[in-house]
């Protein structure tokens, strides 16, 4: 009997030819022993099948991916990725896959839909042409996948012919190498009319008796490389404050805060839309509080770009100030000197001085205008300096100081 050795070197579509030559053994003497015969064999060594793409094979992934939205996504991401591989000697592929495999899975399809069974083994991949049901394996990441922002998951695939397959043809193992790239996010760049300061403190006096809305000097103008449109919202101390959305100088025609497009004024289409933080009407903080208010910014739904970033968070501080109270500056008088004689008020040729006297201010403020009401018709205020009436005599911004700070000494008698 022939055999071919272990492990023979014989290559593909080749024919062995060997000759067999029988002689007759030396200790054969019989007249009709025959002459040697010899007799020719040819081995034929099948050429191996390749393999060939099925329809459904996909070696480029769809990727990037966004390492946030897959880190929340309830259901497999599907990468792109396919194997749908077989050869003219086989059909029936195991497939199996390493390398990166935590945050990955290979599911086993018959056309669009996910295949019974799920074996990943001797999965008869024929052609969607030949009607028998397109069987593949296709790559997908985990449901809530962790993945880190820049990663790039190392792949390998290997198919392997089924036990059943003994056709001659039949192809050694296929390995494929896969790549699933994972994005980095872009940063929140501030445009041109974000402002992170607070005009300064606040009165509440100003804010109480406001009949329209004070700006606070904060707003809100920021996006990424990756995402442009943007929703925002406000949280925390937010009674007595509101955002306004804005177009360039102007309020927006649409005051919904989602959905908006937070490019810059180079951009002309986009009106440098961005959101200020006001006062409202009439607002009436108390005086000393801080109001601590954050601004919450969000792609909007519409930014499907990989490194869209994941939502920002600002924090205000709005400062309420503390009342200055009202303080003597040294030629205050709340005592009259009455009382007096009716008798002599009545003949008195110049004016009587009733000792009554206003010189006050605050630290908030020095300039004093003062107005009389009552039993007025009998009195009247002089404005005077020191100890002497004062020119100008106009009972409006009096500089109340202290005679101590050489101001003068401006008050009311």
């Amino acid at each position: 009997r022939l055999f071919f050795k272990a492990q023979a070197a014989v290559t593909g579509g080749n024919t062995v030819s060997v000759t067999v030559v029988a002689t007759p053994n030396a200790s054969c003497t019989d007249a009709a022993t025959p002459a040697p015969l010899t007799v020719a064999w040819n081995m034929t060594i099948a050429e191996t099948s390749g393999w060939v793409n099925q329809g459904r094979d996909d070696a480029v992934s769809d990727g990037p991916f966004s390492a946030l939205t897959l880190a929340t996504a309830a259901n497999r991401t599907a990468t792109g990725l396919a194997f749908h591989r077989s050869a003219e000697g086989c059909r029936q592929i195991d497939v199996a896959l390493s390398g990166d495999t935590g945050q990955v899975e290979l599911v086993r399809y018959a056309g669009g839909s996910v295949a019974t069974p799920a074996a990943l083994s001797n999965i008869t991949m024929h052609s969607a042409a030949t009607g028998n049901n397109d069987h593949h394996v296709r790559l997908f990441l985990k449901a809530r996948a962790a993945v880190a922002q820049g990663d790039v998951l190392d792949l390998t695939i290997v198919a392997t012919p089924n036990d059943s397959c003994t056709d001659p043809r039949t192809p050694p193992p296929l390995t494929v190498s896969w790549n699933v790239t994972i994005a980095t996010a872009a940063n929140w760049v501030k445009e041109s009319r974000d402002d992170d300061s607070a005009s300064g403190s606040f009165s509440p006096l100003s804010l109480a008796g406001s009949s329209s809305r004070t700006a606070t000097g904060l707003a809100f103008h920021r996006n990424s490389d990756a995402c442009k449109r943007i929703d925002v919202s406000l949280s925390g101390d937010t009674s007595h404050v509101e955002l306004r959305r804005y177009a360039g100088d102007s309020e927006a025609g649409s005051q919904a805060l989602s959905d908006i497009t937070m490019d810059d004024a180079a951009n002309p289409a986009s009106g440098n839309q961005h959101v200020r933080l006001f006062f409202k009407s009439g607002a009436s903080p108390s005086a000393g509080s801080i109001l601590n208010v954050t601004i919450v910014a969000t792609p909007n739904a519409a930014c499907t770009d990989a490194r869209t970033p994941a939502p920002l968070t600002v924090g205000w501080n709005l400062t309420i100030a503390s009342t200055s109270p009202w303080v003597n500056q040294g030629s205050d008088v709340a005592a009259s000197n009455g009382p007096y004689s009716a008798l002599t008020l009545t003949t008195a040729t110049s004016r009587t001085d009733t000792g009554l006297a206003f010189h006050r201010s605050a630290e908030g403020c020095r300039q004093i205008d003062v107005a009389l009401s009552g039993d007025t018709s009998q009195v009247e205020l002089f404005r005077y300096q020191g100890s002497n009436a004062a020119t100008p005599t106009a009972l409006s911004n009096i500089t109340m100081h202290s005679a101590a700070t050489g101001n003068n000494d401006h008050h009311v008698k």
